[in-house]
């Protein structure tokens, strides 16, 4: 077998009916330090394969996607593709292109924008999942030219498939809604990188990409009425909160665009104290009052109106607290105090009364993952007020 390089791609030529992936490395390797995104290695030359030939892709490719980046075998005459079809495992972990230039223009799509060191700075990640329109909002408001907003398009590969096939279609859709995210940014100043990656799902994509990168904060929305579809369903919160080492943020949104006052409300609830900072910066882009609510929990035993003195005096204090942090910052805040069975029942029908902008409620992402947290949210709030609900997962101060 002779290999040659040429410009991007390494060549392959002869008959292939040894393992020669050690010959083949330091090719490999050099082509990696000219374009870290990924390794062509065009088999067009090729005459001839038997299994153990087979092994010298099947062994660069792990190789390559060892270093983070990705292998595409373009090319393959059509015998020596229709043979590698029949061995089960170059046919499962083989990435194959018809061409050259189709493999190019896949690793074109992929990968992480490089940042030199001197020009990093806090990240804030949107995967392109869910309503991510309004995902870019809400990232918005905390990006506020002191942070960049990463674009995360997470391409979904079918079980059957090697997570590194060529696969012009959606590589075009990965292109198409990153534009589009990228230009809903326009204007603001923020600085915005575009990345994608490879997964069998896109909230497991996300999270490992996440988990990698290490964000400031991760965030996604989804739409209400996808409630149990998506965050549910896809394990949201104990994935995102648990992998990742950053905060994450997780949105319900309204379906549509609604009237609403130009108020935030935090219920005094979870991990309030951060709950009240997160809301500040939602509160100052979008010129908010902030509402902060008490919720007094009267044992269904007692009259609604029962003195409880103690709960009185934690319910002035949390508030008096609360309402310090906040008017450091300039804003109009209002203290609530009202009794109910519940807490949350309580806060999602003080939501339906007072129609706020967006109630912002957080917990720390050890609660959120081990005990739940999320869940009687989404299963009250997130039901049963008619506004946008802001769930925080927050790493302990």
């Amino acid at each position: 077998m002779i290999i040659h390089v040429k410009g991007d791609v390494i060549e392959v030529k002869g008959a292939l009916v040894e393992n020669h992936w050690i010959a083949l490395r330091s090719a490999v390797g050099l082509l990696l330090g000219r374009h870290p995104s990924g390794v062509i290695i065009d088999g067009s030359g090729l005459t001839e394969i038997n299994e153990a030939g087979a092994h010298t892709f099947i062994d660069a490719a792990a190789y390559i996607q060892a270093q983070h980046a990705r292998a595409v075998v373009s090319g393959l005459p059509n015998d020596i593709l229709n043979q590698i079809r029949q061995m089960p495992g170059a046919r499962s972990q083989l990435p194959l292109a018809a061409s050259v230039e189709e493999a190019r223009a896949s690793l074109a799509v992929g990968g992480a924008e490089e940042v030199p060191e001197a020009k990093r700075r806090p990240a804030i990640l949107v995967p392109l999942l869910g309503d991510w329109q309004r995902a870019i909002e809400y990232a918005a408001h905390h990006a506020d030219r002191k942070a960049d907003i990463h674009l995360l398009y997470v391409m979904e590969i079918p079980r059957a498939m090697p997570l590194g096939v060529p696969l012009p279609e959606k590589e075009a859709e990965a292109i198409r809604i990153l534009s589009e995210a990228e230009s809903a940014l326009n204007g603001t100043g923020i600085t915005v990188r575009r990345m994608t990656t490879r997964a069998r799902t896109g909230i497991e994509g996300a999270a490992k990409f996440a988990a990698d990168t290490a964000p400031r904060l991760v965030v996604i929305a989804y739409r209400k009425d996808r409630i149990e579809t998506d965050i549910v369903g896809q394990n949201v919160f104990s994935t995102l909160c648990d992998e990742p080492p950053g905060e994450t943020a997780v949105f319900c949104v309204e379906p549509e665009t609604r009237s609403c006052k130009d108020t935030i409300l935090v219920p005094i609830l979870g991990a309030w104290t951060r709950a009240a900072k997160f809301a500040e910066c939602h509160a100052l882009a979008t010129r908010s009052e902030v509402h902060l609510l008490y919720v007094i929990q009267v044992s269904r035993m007692l009259s609604i109106e029962t003195s409880l003195p103690d709960a009185e005096r934690d319910a002035e204090q949390a508030l008096a607290e609360a309402d310090g942090i906040l008017k450091r910052s300039g804003l109009i805040v209002r203290k609530h105090t009202i009794r109910a069975r519940d807490v949350l029942e309580g806060t999602a029908k003080f939501a339906t009364e007072q129609n706020p902008r967006l109630v912002v409620v957080a917990h720390l992402k050890e609660d959120v993952v081990k005990m739940g947290a999320s869940y009687g949210i989404i299963e009250v709030l997130c039901h049963d007020a008619p506004c946008d609900i802001g769930i925080y997962c927050a790493v302990p101060d």
